[in-house]
């Protein structure tokens, strides 16, 4: 698994650069204070998925049993799967109150 941070201007640019005849498969989760949406997401091996920090305040994704973390920053973060599984990950989230969610990532 690769994890490879980005600001949203830089997402756009690959989006750009891939999007004419080129299928660029990427699924995004929302966190929210609450809950992430989707909580559970299917992808294809090699394909990311996009983590975008919705709740107002800061939001650390914690990956078990593989051992990755990492924070969600204003343009969000991609995470590249390579190898098929299934990826439990646990999100909190810190403020005035504090928010643990879970959610899975399964690769096929």
């Amino acid at each position: 698994m690769r994890i490879t941070l980005n600001a949203t201007a830089a997402v756009l640019a690959v989006t750009l650069a891939l999007g004419a005849g080129m299928a660029w498969a990427q699924t995004r989760i929302t966190v929210a204070r609450e809950a992430n949406t989707p909580r559970s997401v299917e992808i294809r091996t090699g394909e990311e998925v996009q983590w975008i920090n919705a709740s107002g305040a800061t939001a650390h994704v914690w990956f078990f049993p593989a051992p990755l973390a990492f924070y969600i920053g204003v343009g969000g973060v991609l995470v590249r799967f390579d190898k098929p599984g299934t990826y439990e990950y646990t999100v909190h989230i810190t403020g005035t109150e504090t928010h643990t969610h879970t959610g899975t990532v399964v690769v096929r």
